[in-house]
């Protein structure tokens, strides 16, 4: 059930964070264009290119929440024993889960509803419009957390997931690269033979 439910939520975020991220490379490119080749800057274009930044990056950042791909030091947490791991996971967590409340959600409530009357110089839109994705994106995260810990308590996700190193080197070839190696070997002995 959990999973299922984070995975729509996390299609709503991916959805709309691609979709964000298109308007804003045309808003951008609409702003060269105008700027460098018309000679006729836009007047609206950086205002919406920078609204639109703002929302990416909150609904970006709680997707990758969701995800559970954050930026995470948790190099002695790993260290512990699994049952150390889950109690400082679940520390984590409920920590994640108060900031996304208190300060993601009541304090970007609070800082949409004091600008929500200022407006913005070349939109039709007000600076609270700005500031709401940060109480969205808190809701998100706060969900994401919530279900970590629910998680973490029925032993349904590990506290700390093996992450794959992709810059690691492989230990044994691949078939491929050993047949790779044989035949350069045999050309370079082939080349050798040939200028003596």
């Amino acid at each position: 059930m959990l999973p299922t439910i984070r995975d729509f939520l996390k299609s709503i975020l991916a959805v709309l964070s691609v979709t964000l991220f298109a308007v804003l490379v045309a808003t951008t490119t609409w702003q060269v264009v105008s700027r460098q080749i018309l000679n006729e800057p836009s007047t609206w274009s950086e205002e919406l290119a920078r609204l639109l930044f703002v929302w990416l990056s909150f609904l970006g950042s709680a997707f990758l929440f969701g995800e559970r791909g954050h930026i995470a030091v948790d190099f002695l947490a790993r260290k512990l024993p699994f049952a150390g791991q889950r109690v400082a996971q679940l520390f984590v967590q409920v920590m994640v889960l108060l900031f996304a409340l208190v300060g993601l959600v009541w304090g970007g409530y609070l800082a949409a509803s004091i600008a929500w009357e200022q407006n913005l110089t070349a939109l039709p839109f007000t600076i609270g419009w700005v500031y709401l994705v940060i109480p969205i994106a808190g809701v998100f995260i706060a969900v994401f957390a919530l279900m970590d810990i629910v998680g973490l308590f029925l032993g349904e996700i590990e506290p700390y997931p093996e992450i794959d190193d992709p810059v690691a080197e492989p230990t044994e070839p691949a078939a491929s690269d050993s047949t790779l190696v044989v035949s350069a070997e045999a050309d370079s002995t082939d080349s050798k033979e040939a200028d003596r």
